[in-house]
């Protein structure tokens, strides 16, 4: 749905903003933090491909992390941060300090101090791309504190994750730590007008870049 200038626009946008969020991040933990997003995607819910390996959290079964802020105002949507729980497991471990590259699914226990770091990541990167967003747009936004919620998804409702969405700007998402490497996702709903004005701005400057 998007072009190639569209997508590599959006690209470089996102990966400024969390960028900057790597950096509060890496403060906070006191260890270096790279975070990448090496792909945007502005997708229909209902044209998805559950074969597709690029949405395969989307529709994995087994226990889920998801973090969710909404927002609105002139720029309105829901934003998704999501993890299978043992990717969530090691990113926690890697904010606290203890380096493991993987733990098996069977093995992951999230506990309090697991969710408390979880909680803190999404609020600093879900707030970091959705208020750069807004100031792209010069648009005004309120939100709140992101909520956090585990759960457990099986092979009859893995779509229920957006069952009330239709299209989303996907943002596949990669955490580097000492050579530790947490892949994620983030998901942006946006309602209709939000998508017109974000592709109306892009267009307009793709249009001063190339004449």
């Amino acid at each position: 749905m998007l072009t190639e200038l569209q997508k590599d626009m959006l690209t470089e946008l996102v990966n400024v903003y969390v960028g900057q969020a790597a950096n509060m991040l890496s403060e906070i933990v006191d260890k270096h933090i790279v975070l990448s997003i090496p792909e945007v995607e502005l997708i229909s819910i209902s044209d998805v491909d559950p074969g597709d390996r690029r949405y395969k959290l989307l529709f994995s079964e087994g226990h889920l992390f998801r973090s969710s802020l909404q927002f609105g105002y002139e720029f309105q949507g829901k934003a998704f941060l999501m993890f299978p729980a043992e990717q969530a497991k090691v990113l926690a471990n890697m904010c606290l300090g203890e380096l493991t590259e993987t733990i098996e699914p069977e093995e992951c226990r999230l506990l309090d101090t697991d969710l408390d770091v979880l909680k803190e990541v999404s609020n600093i990167l879900l707030n970091a791309i959705i208020g750069e967003f807004g100031n792209f747009l010069e648009m005004k936004l309120e939100y709140v504190l992101p909520d956090i919620e585990l759960l457990h998804v099986t092979h009859s409702d893995p779509q229920i994750l957006l069952q009330n969405e239709v299209y989303v700007l996907v943002l596949h998402t990669s955490f580097l730590l000492a050579d530790t490497n947490v892949k994620g996702i983030i998901l942006i709903a946006l309602s209709m007008n939000s998508i017109s004005s974000l592709l109306d701005k892009m267009n307009a400057l793709l249009e001063d870049d190339h004449g």
